[in-house]
């Protein structure tokens, strides 16, 4: 063969000649071929094959195959923010490290295809998964034989790396959820009575949600973060379902115990301040959701909520005003309350007790030092942070004496009438 190559073009010389076609003829060339294979895969369809001889001797051979590998075992534990790695294996079939040995066209392990039209690689306009890299490396995988126990292989690793394209994903199972969780949150502007039934509402949506949800991500035996997102999601309502029937409990005893009133409406005010913030915050940091827009928009809502909350206090400091002088009326009724049965009624809890205590430097009394602080004229202290206008103790002290003993509900609407504080005027 070699001595052919003076007679031929110059660009013969430096391409070498192509001896495909004598190779795969019905009567071959006798050249030595690799028999390179790919490990685990269940389908090669060859579609080209060049066979070049050079003048040195050296042969150049590249075949065009399609390839289908079975689907790698993936860990789903981190989708949708998984990445995934696909390894491909090639080896010798017959022939150990002593007969062949492989390496890399330029220490490069893989080249990537590119699309003329769009002058960029074909990998990077897969639909579902973002190529970050590859690594490859060639060793020398002992595969013993009991001719040869220290037979060796030389055998390629090529490892591709792949994220999962989240957006799509994100955006259209998770952010729907983070809406509704958003809108239960508005539930506490509401009254207490429709709280409960927007909450369960809102429960029974998100299931039939996570229903669908459940059908398009993988269906595995452990937790993904959209499973751990959703089983969160579905905690966090179901307490403030409790919530809810804690504040309906609790608005039913303020009567009883005035100071219940100071602890619902500050309940509401810390649950309006934080819960929607708190429903994104949750979906940015479980879904890696650091855009531009979307902390832009979570930024505006926060300061919009904790502004609305804030013109809000005032009327917290009336309700505290008007739960400590009932709560004092309350002390004052029992302490003079002779009748053992009608006593019992208003025995003061220790809680009670404690505020009252703690509140006592906001009245002066300007008569009797040593009495009771619950029996002391009202008058407001020079130390204290807010005023406190009350009505005329007379009149009060007769319609809670009459209440607390068991009246009808239309003396409890009078009474209820004449405790009610004229708030607006000192906010």
């Amino acid at each position: 063969m070699p001595g052919i190559y003076p007679y031929l073009s110059p660009n013969c010389k430096k391409d070498g000649i192509d001896v495909t076609s004598y190779v795969r003829s019905q009567v071959p060339l006798e050249i030595w071929l690799p028999d390179i294979f790919f490990y685990s895969v269940m389908d090669v369809n060859q579609i080209k094959e060049m066979i070049k001889i050079y003048p040195n001797g050296s042969m150049f051979w590249s075949r065009h195959l399609i390839v289908s590998f079975p689907e790698p075992q993936m860990n789903f534990k981190q989708y949708p923010l998984d990445r995934q790695n696909f390894s491909i294996v090639l080896q010798s079939f017959a022939h150990d490290s002593t007969t062949l040995s492989m390496s890399f066209v330029s220490n490069a392990a893989v080249a990537l295809l590119t699309n003329p039209q769009y002058k960029t690689p074909l990998i990077y306009l897969n639909q579902l998964w973002i190529y970050q890299s590859y690594s490859g490396f060639i060793i020398n995988k002992a595969s013993p034989s009991p001719a040869n126990p220290s037979r060796k292989f030389s055998t390629a690793y090529i490892n591709l790396a792949f994220q999962r394209q989240k957006m799509g994903i994100v955006l259209r199972l998770a952010l729907p959820v983070t809406v509704f969780v958003v809108i239960v949150g508005f539930s506490f502007w509401t009254s207490l009575d429709m709280r409960v039934d927007v909450t369960l509402q809102m429960i029974l949506v998100i299931s039939a949600l996570y229903l669908v949800i459940s059908q398009v991500i993988p269906f595995v035996g452990y937790f993904t973060i959209m499973d751990n997102f959703i089983t969160l999601v579905f905690i966090a309502l179901s307490l403030q379902i409790a919530v809810h029937f804690l504040t309906l409990t609790i608005e039913k005893t303020t009567e009883a115990h005035p100071f219940n009133a100071v602890f619902n409406l500050f309940m509401d005010f810390m649950f309006r301040l934080v819960w929607i913030p708190l429903s994104m915050l949750v979906f940015i940091m479980f879904f890696d959701m650091y855009e531009p827009t979307i902390l832009a928009g979570m930024i505006t809502i926060t300061v919009v909520t904790v502004v609305v909350n804030i013109f809000k206090m005032g009327k917290i400091c009336g309700v505290f005003e008007n739960a400590i002088y009932r709560l004092r009326e309350k002390f004052s009724i029992y302490d003079k309350e002779e009748d053992e049965f009608k006593k019992r009624l208003l025995v003061p809890t220790d809680f009670e007790l404690f505020v009252l205590r703690q509140t006592k430097n906001f009245y002066r009394d300007e008569s009797d030092n040593s009495a009771p602080v619950y029996q002391r004229t009202p008058s407001v202290s020079t130390k204290a942070n807010f005023s406190m206008n009350f009505p005329d103790f007379s009149v009060i002290t007769e319609q809670l004496r009459k209440y607390f003993v068991g009246t009808n509900r239309r003396e409890l609407t009078d009474t209820e009438d004449v405790l009610t504080f004229d708030n607006d005027n000192q906010m």
